[in-house]
């Protein structure tokens, strides 16, 4: 047994108790030591104290309420509480206890759970029916949790015919049934003999057992023995288990029609859940035509249309693609797509969740956790042919191997030592290169144990005479050294423990190796995997340590779906460590506002009482939402008609063409004189030359419509769709504007003058880039992909307005740009004069800009009154190439 089991038992006790002080806790983790009689002749006061913190860091857990937005629907739920004995759930909730979920999280569970089963049908209710909702969550935050509840409440109320769809991986697939197994069934469809079955929820009984048609070696598979009752007989509920296969989703359907002896004939009287696991994946209709769908989601459509009722709930961290479908969309037999058209759910998670916005804005506490990379370009650069020829691994992966050994000594020094622990590394999509990354590492690898075996042992100065414990002790100055209360004596003396076990696996969909977890359940698995597209959606890495992340695509839901760090590190947060470029730092910190703003978007339609089909309009006339309108409508080359709504958006111009900067710096000069002939700018503020309550909409068109924008790379500053907004609202909420030319006074001095003016400039670190058509351009790349410094918005606002903001926030400090945006009366025009810096060739500023005086423009949009504006909007493959890359660099391939 391990110091995590005995955390967990303690926190089962505790959990029922009124009172939980450090002295209870205490007591209670010594009353329950000598049930663990291994552990308890091994463990020292010390590991003892860090589990009372642990479990005291457990208890104090809390998570909020789940938010909904959905049509009106009666609610059935309620009035059957009372007459129900939840006999699947109460065991899960049982068995989630035991596993160390408090109280107050077990307590917000079970609302979530009956919020999202009270939204589908009641199971008994007569007639025909069909529910199709949606639970949007975080990645690697207990959807899979999340949606056990839901089954085992299902079960309880009624359902029969339970179908979980995962994603199109076989891996992900198995570790899925087995949670369902633990979860639901409590019978282990690997068990040799009956009195080895029960496990997980089967511990607390197994008086009733569902019908389980898939195990942990088999998806379902057509010649599937006949049940030897119908369907309609069945006395508890049926589950399956099954990967997002065309094929075998088809067998499915046709066992389904020989089982109801009815050709054509919709199964009557069998409640059906469906849930679909990461929705947003192989589900959605990406075919051209929407009377013929792509081959999956017409399956599902068929296997929900053979019941005649039947619920589709979607579960995705990542709804882009969900909200984007056609919400009366249909096939040419009239079956509806998937739009989740009568609820939509979004999951908080509970407070020691680790998430985006904890990592990477600046302000994040777990920033630190970041390490950039810039010393793989030659070796592996981001993107390469399947024939790369790597024959060395960067410095930069060689250091991030022994952050990984370091940390698992750090770990076991704290009692974590059979706890499992992961490193994910995802460089590349092509098998043949994962395949030299693995032969690579493991070479690492070896040199490493070699070290430790041999010198780990010696006193300090004599083992940092060997090079490789030297790098070891590099590494840990570099990472460690004076933010943990370890030290490098007790780490050096864990090092052979620690090495020892790690072992190197490809995991790929050509490859054998597999990350087992269950199979190393009393002592971890301990494991470096080199992977790609397997590795980066929904399937969970435990005890994941150390990430080192190369990949290109800047897609949100792609690149949020490859973030396998996010989710919960408890006792080792501070030890976790992730490997990225710069570049992809800046997108995670752009993506990370860009969701906080959709949640907070979510809950503001909540409170407005929005249905599903008004949240996706929101979200689809979102300016970020041509990402994903241009990748369902992408062709060859063309122009996109997309209603766009700037409505309390800020947009900028954040990739500046190198051949337009003489002539934007004369365009900013024509606008500063002409503003200057009409009033001279307020210049006591803290921003710099400031106009308020302008009326000078045209003149703001006329500097747009002559910006020079690189439109095949910057595609929302394009200038036709901007100046067409602003024209439709120029007469009335866009018709006064403030204006900034921003002039820090810790800026740098300039001796470049802009009509009358000469601003001091501010400083950016970007990269120089060429697009696919040979336009070379700077990408301004500060955090978050922002041209602007954080609370420049706040310019031109009055302090009765700034109060508003800060008041409905809540705090006075970290309030995002949007918050202030939405608490504007009037646009403003936010114009910068930029020092750029050469990320690559300059870290530390000590040369000269590589490009001075660089102008760049900004619009912070108040909230619009008016419709949302058609506008065109030119996108083409150059633009989707340079943004995007290949839709196939989400997959491996050969």
């Amino acid at each position: 047994m391990s110091l995590q089991d005995l955390q967990n038992n303690a926190i089962g006790i505790l959990s029922n108790m009124p009172a939980r002080t450090p002295e209870q806790v205490r007591l209670v983790l010594r009353t329950v030591l000598p049930l663990y009689p291994d552990l308890s002749a091994t463990i020292s006061e010390g590991q003892i104290e860090e589990a009372a913190r642990q479990i005291e860091a457990s208890l104090s857990i809390s998570m909020s309420d789940a938010s909904t937005i959905q049509v009106k629907f009666e609610q059935w739920l309620p009035g059957r509480r009372s007459s129900l004995i939840p006999y699947y759930y109460d065991r899960y909730r049982r068995h989630l206890a035991n596993r160390g979920f408090g109280s107050a999280v077990l307590g917000v569970l079970d609302k979530d759970t009956d919020k999202i089963v009270g939204l589908m049908h009641d199971p008994e209710k007569q007639g025909r029916w069909a529910r199709r909702g949606l639970v949007v969550g975080h990645v690697q935050s207990g959807k899979t949790a999340n949606y056990t509840g839901v089954i085992c409440k299902a079960a309880d109320y009624g359902y029969k015919f339970i179908v979980i769809l995962t994603g199109i991986q076989e891996d992900l697939r198995v570790q899925t049934q087995e949670r369902i197994e633990e979860g639901f069934t409590g019978i282990s469809s690997e068990a040799t003999t009956g009195r080895d079955s029960a496990i997980g929820v089967g511990l607390y009984g197994l008086e009733k057992r569902p019908i389980c048609l898939t195990t942990r070696a088999d998806d379902f598979r057509a010649t599937t023995r006949d049940l030897g009752v119908s369907l309609q007989s069945l006395s508890e509920p049926l589950v399956l288990v099954m990967k997002k296969n065309s094929r075998t989703l088809a067998n499915l359907i046709e066992w389904l029609e020989i089982r109801n002896r009815q050709a054509g004939a919709r199964i009557s009287s069998i409640p059906m859940l469906l849930i679909d696991d990461e929705a947003d994946n192989a589900s959605v209709n990406v075919s051209k035509n929407d009377d013929s769908p792509s081959a999956i989601n017409d399956r599902i459509r068929q296997l929900l249309d053979s019941f005649d009722r039947n619920v589709y709930l979607g579960y995705t961290a990542t709804p882009f693609a969900n909200i984007f479908i056609d919400p009366v969309s249909k096939d040419a037999m009239e079956r509806e797509d998937l739009f989740p058209r009568d609820f939509i759910i979004s999951l908080d998670a509970p407070t020691n969740y680790v998430g985006a916005s904890r990592i990477f804005p600046d302000s994040g506490d777990l920033h630190g956790t970041l390490t950039a990379v810039d010393d793989h370009v030659d070796l592996l650069p981001e993107k390469h042919k399947i024939s790369h020829p790597l024959m060395q691994i960067p410095e930069s992966l060689k250091e991030a191997v022994r952050t990984f050994v370091l940390a698992r000594a750090i770990r076991l020094l704290r009692g974590q030592d059979k706890s499992h622990s992961s490193m994910l590394v995802n460089a590349s999509r092509f098998n043949d290169v994962q395949t030299k990354l693995t032969g690579l590492v493991a070479d690492l690898m070896s040199t490493i144990r070699a070290a430790c075996m041999g010198h780990a042992g010696l006193p300090e100065k004599e083992a940092l005479r060997d090079p490789e414990m030297n790098r070891l002790h590099e590494a840990w100055r570099s990472q460690f050294e004076g933010r943990l209360p370890e030290t490098w004596p007790d780490v050096q003396a864990a090092l052979v423990r620690a090495a020892g076990p790690i072992e190197v696996r490809k995991v790929n969909s050509k490859s054998p190796d597999k990350l087992d977890y269950r199979r190393y359940k009393n002592d971890g698995l301990h494991v470096i995997a080199i992977g790609g597209f397997a590795l980066s959606r929904g399937f969970t890495l435990e005890g994941l340590t150390v990430s080192y992340f190369l990949r290109n695509s800047m897609m949100y839901d792609t690149l949020l779906q490859m973030g396998r760090w996010f989710g919960y590190r408890d006792g080792y947060a501070d030890v976790c460590r992730i490997f990225m470029t710069e570049e992809a730092i800046d997108w995670y910190a752009h993506i990370s506002e860009a969701i906080d703003e959709l949640r907070d978007e979510f809950n503001r339609m909540e409170r407005a009482g929005a249905q599903p089909v008004d949240f996706g309009l929101k979200v689809r006339a979102h300016p970020e939402s041509l990402i994903v309108t241009a990748r369902n409508k992408m062709r060859s080359g063309q122009r996109v008609n997309h209603s766009v709504s700037l409505s309390e958006k800020l947009i900028e111009t954040t990739r500046l063409r190198t051949d337009a900067i003489a002539a934007n710096r004369k365009v900013l000069s024509s606008l500063l004189t002409s503003l200057s002939d009409l009033d001279n700018p307020d210049q006591s503020n803290d921003f710099g030359y400031l106009w308020t309550e302008m009326q000078v909409a045209p003149l703001v068109r006329n500097f747009v419509n002559s910006f020079q924008n690189h439109d095949d790379v910057a595609l929302i500053t394009q200038s036709e769709p901007v100046n067409a907004y602003i024209k439709a609202r120029e007469l009335d909420e866009l018709e006064r504007w403030d204006i900034c030319l921003f002039s820090p006074p810790t800026g740098n001095k300039s001796s470049t003058s802009f009509g009358p003016f000469t601003p001091n400039s501010q400083s950016r670190s970007s990269l120089w880039k060429r697009s696919p058509a040979g336009i070379d351009y700077i990408a301004v790349s500060g955090k978050a992909l922002r041209v602007g410094g954080r609370g420049q918005v706040k310019a031109g606002m009055s302090t009765d307005e700034r109060g508003a903001a800060e008041r409905e926030w809540g705090a006075a400090s970290d309030i995002p740009d949007w918050q202030y945006i939405r608490l504007r009366t009037r646009p403003l025009l936010m114009l910068h004069v930029l020092d750029v810096w050469d990320k690559e060739k300059d870290k530390e500023k000590s040369n000269s800009p590589a490009e001075s005086s660089v102008v760049a423009w900004g619009i912070a949009f108040p909230k619009s009154g008016h419709e949302t504006t058609e506008v065109t909007y030119v996108v083409n493959t150059t633009w989707w190439a340079e943004n995007y890359g290949n839709p196939q660099d989400d997959a491996d391939e050969d």
